[in-house]
């Protein structure tokens, strides 16, 4: 029989990480249901927007009631929070009260106010290992563990289209960003809303907001994606840019992070630079020679099929709880 999975979280965010997190604990082969705080159908969304309006302990209460008909209908055998921190404790004391594992999946930075939602779950998985660093360091439970983002290969996945010679960045700004760009001399596409902040430069900048769904079609034309570091929001950790565009074989050109070699093969598998004159170089040098591009991407794709997918990351909460899927 396959295990029951309940994940808890807000669905309809840009990056999708609630809903990439389902398809990865059924493509693991568990049973998952889902339970958005902020609604599963429209309906149910209304019926948060309309609570919210009560203040915060009347959408307490609403959510309350919605979880416990969904842990009732589930029978879940594990509840899953992802980006745990967000979700009220007392959802977490509900689980608990029906004696039903719990854990959390963090990618966010926190602060010491967290540990009273990190005592009440069974294991806490962080998306950065910076973040097992600050957990320790504020009295945390020694439960944490690392677990990166992973990619979410119904979604991104190679096509046979010819490749022109941009360099794709897609982001939000950061002053980290901004200031690196301002730098660079070498044109980037650059994507997202915000980044009229740059001023003068030569980069093609698309001001706007990029539907997901155009991701995989952009990677896959792209010569090479860049991921610069949101350092509002990460110590050391990958985001879904660091495996997506490896999913499609395209190349990444990632500044330096810690956990980048915990994932990838600098040089090999991923291109990595420490500041503007080496990005300056790496971009030059990419579209000189389209071979050291190919060679990456496809080294990249070959180590995100066999270790960073979706189905991956499901499998090893799967594991830490016993709810191993076994074949027939």
């Amino acid at each position: 029989m396959k295990p029951r999975i309940l994940l808890v979280g807000k669905s309809g965010s840009i990056v999708q990480w609630f809903e990439d997190a389902r398809d990865g604990f059924e493509d693991a082969g568990a049973a998952p249901a889902v339970f958005a705080l902020n609604g599963n159908t429209p309906w149910s969304a209304m019926g948060a927007r309309l609570a919210k309006l009560g203040g915060r302990a009347a959408l307490e209460r609403h959510l309350l009631r919605q979880l416990d008909a969904s842990l009732k209908t589930v029978k879940p055998d594990l509840v899953v929070f992802v980006q745990a921190y967000w979700a009220p404790a007392a959802l977490f004391d509900m689980v608990r009260s029906q004696g039903i594992p719990a854990a959390g999946w963090v990618g966010d930075k926190f602060g010491p106010q967290a540990k009273e939602r990190a005592s009440r779950l069974d294991r806490v998985y962080y998306t950065d290992s910076g973040f097992l660093v600050e957990a320790e360091t504020f009295g945390f439970a020694d439960d944490g563990a690392y677990l990166p983002h992973a990619v979410n290969t119904r979604r991104f996945l190679s096509g046979d289209v010819p490749r022109t010679d941009r360099i794709a960045f897609v982001a939000v700004p950061t002053p980290h960003r901004v200031a690196l760009l301002q730098q660079l001399a070498f044109p980037i596409a650059v994507y997202g809303r915000g980044w009229n902040l740059l001023g003068r430069t030569p980069h093609d900048v698309h001001n706007g907001w990029l539907a997901r769904g155009q991701l995989p079609g952009l990677y896959g034309e792209s010569l090479a994606v860049l991921n610069i570091r949101n350092e509002l929001n990460v110590f050391e950790g990958l985001n879904q840019r660091s495996f997506e565009p490896a999913a499609c074989a395209t190349a990444v050109i990632h500044d330096y992070v810690a956990d980048l070699a915990r994932c990838f093969e600098p040089g090999k598998e991923v291109l990595v630079f420490g500041g503007v004159q080496e990005l300056q170089e790496i971009c030059e040098r990419v579209r000189r020679d389209p071979a050291l591009v190919r060679r990456v991407g496809a080294a990249a794709k070959a180590r995100v099929q066999a270790e960073h997918t979706c189905a991956h990351r499901a499998k090893t909460i799967l594991r830490d709880f016993g709810l191993e899927c076994r074949k027939p």
